[in-house]
C-alpha cells in the first residue's frame, strides 16, 4: 500500500511537470519526501497524496521539492568563453551589417527593429545563470544601451523565481563569478551580494512548466512565435524520459531563430536524438546551432 502510494505521487508529478525518476534520482523523491511528511507531521505516503489532492499550495510545494537548486555563477566556463569570444561579436558585427545594407534600400531600417537580443534561460533555478547571461552580454557589446535586450529565465520552483527575482547572493554562492564582476555588477550587503540594476533590468523571470512548452504551449511572458537568439537549457533534460526529452529537443529547435544557439548540459549531448541542429565542433563544449539567415532582426 505505501509504494502504491508512493507510485500514486509519482504519477502526480510526472502528470504535472513531466519530470521522470528512474534509479537513484527515484531514491531521492522517495528520501526528500519522507523529510516533507515529517515536517507536516502525516504519517505516511497515503496521507500526503490526500493532501496533494486538496491543497494547491502543497502541490506547489511539492514541484519545489523535486527540483534541482544546483546552480552557480558562470557555470562551464568554456561555453561562457565561447559565448563571448566568438558568439556575441559575430551577433554584433551581423545586425550592423544589416543596418549598414538597408541604408541602400528604398526604406532603411531603423537600427532598433534589428539590434534586438532574445535570450531564454530554461530551469534557471536561482538565477545564477541568467545573471551571467546578461554579464556577459555587458561585457562584449561594445555598446550594450544601444541594444533591446531581453533574458527570458523560468523554473518550475515558485521559490527559485522568487530568490532569482531578489538577486542576493550570499558569499559562499558566488563561486565563479570574477573579482572585477563583483565590482561592477553587484552591491556589497551583511553575509553577501546584491546584483545591481544593471544587470537586473536585462532579465525577466517568470514561472516555467517545460512539461507544458513539450505539450506545445508558448513560452509565458512573450508573444506568440517568439524566436530566441540563444537558448540555455542545461542540466535539464535529463530529468525527462528520453521520449520526452526528444520532445523538447524538438521544441527547442522550433523556437531558436535560424543561426540561433542552443547551449546544453555536460551530460546532454544531442546525439542520441534526431534532430536538425549543428554541432558547433570548435566550441570544444556543448553548443548547437539552428542554421539559417536573418534579414532586418526576422527570421527567414
Amino acid at each position: 500500500m505505501k509504494d502504491q502510494a508512493f507510485n500514486s505521487i509519482e504519477n502526480f508529478i510526472h502528470e504535472r511537470s513531466m519530470l521522470c525518476f528512474q534509479g537513484h534520482k527515484r531514491q531521492v523523491l522517495k528520501s526528500r519526501l519522507r523529510e516533507r511528511l515529517a515536517r507536516l507531521d502525516l504519517p505516511d505516503f497515503g496521507a500526503y497524496l490526500e493532501l496533494l489532492k486538496i491543497s494547491r499550495r502543497e502541490e506547489s510545494a511539492l514541484l519545489d521539492l523535486v527540483t534541482t537548486h544546483e546552480t552557480f555563477f558562470f557555470r562551464n566556463p568554456a561555453q561562457f568563453r565561447f559565448l563571448m569570444e566568438k558568439i556575441i561579436p559575430a551577433l554584433e558585427e551581423e545586425r550592423g551589417q544589416a543596418v549598414v545594407r538597408s541604408w541602400g534600400g528604398p526604406v532603411p531600417v531603423s537600427p532598433g527593429s534589428v539590434m534586438k537580443l532574445r535570450v531564454l534561460c530554461a530551469g534557471c533555478s536561482t538565477g545564477e545563470e541568467p545573471y551571467s547571461v546578461a554579464m556577459s552580454l555587458l561585457e562584449t557589446l561594445r555598446y550594450p544601451k544601444a541594444w533591446d535586450i531581453e533574458i527570458l529565465a523560468g523554473d518550475l520552483s515558485k521559490s527559485c523565481i522568487e530568490s532569482a527575482e531578489a538577486g542576493y547572493y550570499e558569499d559562499e554562492r558566488l563561486k565563479g563569478l570574477p573579482a572585477d564582476y563583483l565590482d561592477r555588477y553587484t552591491e556589497r550587503r551583511t553575509g553577501g551580494v546584491v546584483v545591481n540594476d544593471e544587470v537586473k533590468r536585462l532579465v525577466r523571470f517568470c514561472p516555467l512548466n517545460l512539461g507544458n512548452i513539450v505539450n506545445g504551449e508558448d513560452f509565458p511572458c512573450t508573444g506568440d512565435g517568439v524566436a530566441f537568439d540563444l537558448i540555455f537549457c542545461r542540466n535539464v533534460m535529463i530529468y525527462f524520459s528520453v521520449e520526452t526529452q526528444q520532445r523538447l529537443v524538438d521544441a527547442l529547435f522550433n523556437h531558436l531563430a535560424p543561426g540561433g544557439y542552443l547551449f546544453t548540459g555536460d551530460a546532454e549531448a544531442l546525439h542520441i536524438y534526431d534532430h536538425d541542429f549543428r554541432t558547433v565542433h570548435d566550441a570544444g563544449c556543448l553548443i548547437y546551432r539552428k542554421m539559417g539567415t536573418r534579414e532586418h532582426g526576422q527570421a527567414v
